[in-house]
């Protein structure tokens, strides 16, 4: 329920702290309580809130995240309290999105990448929305690692046939009645999708139609932007991810940065 209209009074300002520019301040006429606009902003509480957008924005130019605080002139624990912030809003604004939106034709795709050691392989299944190149969702899966080292420190649970699922269903309200789904010819796509996504139909490409012609043109744009923009998906780098939850929270960010969300 929405207060009265003039149940406050102006009563001042207040200076911030990172700036220190004066703030309004006002008073509720009912009970006495302060309050200012500030509070009702994203970054209510934040030491540095000018930061945000510039962490949003060095994460997904390949920038790593100490190299982001060298840059910012912060600690690497105010970077990581800052992705972690931005990846929360990013989850509800595309939250948000998918309600309001419908297409009729999308495709599916997995990105392998390693968790600290190429030991340790997972896979990151991905939805594209094809004409608008939206991601429409995705998820981590660790794979049975195919290395003697990988095996002998116990990497060899695979988790696709829960994440995958998990990601397909997810979209299962976005695709219209009779919506197409195309992938690559992984033969386990079909028993997924016929459980999660009944109804859509599925178009499977196995091989290239001729030359200059890519049938998953869509899915593959997005996956070389992905290893170009986070420094921790690229095919040579030094740059790591130390865990599963940490490479999430990073492909939140791109996700927010393709789909146009604006974060604060």
């Amino acid at each position: 329920m929405d207060p009265p209209a003039g149940f406050y009074r102006k009563k001042g300002y207040r200076r911030a702290k990172h700036n220190h520019q004066p703030v309004p301040r006002y008073q509720c006429k009912a009970c006495g309580k302060y309050f200012c606009g500030t509070q009702t902003l994203p970054s209510q509480g934040h030491h540095r809130p000018e930061l945000n957008h510039q962490v949003l924005a060095l994460a997904v130019s390949g920038v790593s995240l100490r190299r982001m605080a060298a840059l910012l002139g912060c600690s690497r624990r105010t970077i990581d309290r800052k992705v972690l912030h931005l990846a929360e809003q990013a989850q509800k604004h595309h939250a948000k999105h998918l309600q309001s939106l419908r297409t009729a034709y999308v495709m599916f795709d997995e990105l392998e990448t390693f968790i600290h050691g190429r030991w340790a392989q997972v896979s990151v299944p991905v939805v594209v929305r094809v004409k608008t190149g939206e991601v429409l969702a995705f998820g981590v899966a660790k794979l049975s690692s195919s290395m003697s080292k990988g095996q002998a420190r116990g990497w060899n649970v695979d988790t696709r046939a829960q994440v995958v699922p998990a990601v397909l269903k997810s979209v299962a309200s976005v695709l219209k009645p009779g919506a197409t789904l195309a992938t690559d010819g992984e033969s386990s796509y079909p028993k997924w999708m016929g459980r999660t996504l009944p109804g859509v139909q599925h178009k499977r490409t196995v091989g290239v139609k001729g030359p200059g012609y890519d049938p998953l043109f869509a899915i593959n744009v997005a996956f070389a932007k992905m290893r170009n923009d986070l420094a921790r998906l690229g095919r040579k780098t030094w740059t790591t991810t130390k865990t599963i939850r940490g490479l999430e929270n990073h492909l939140w960010l791109w996700v927010a940065w393709t789909n146009g969300y604006d974060l604060k």
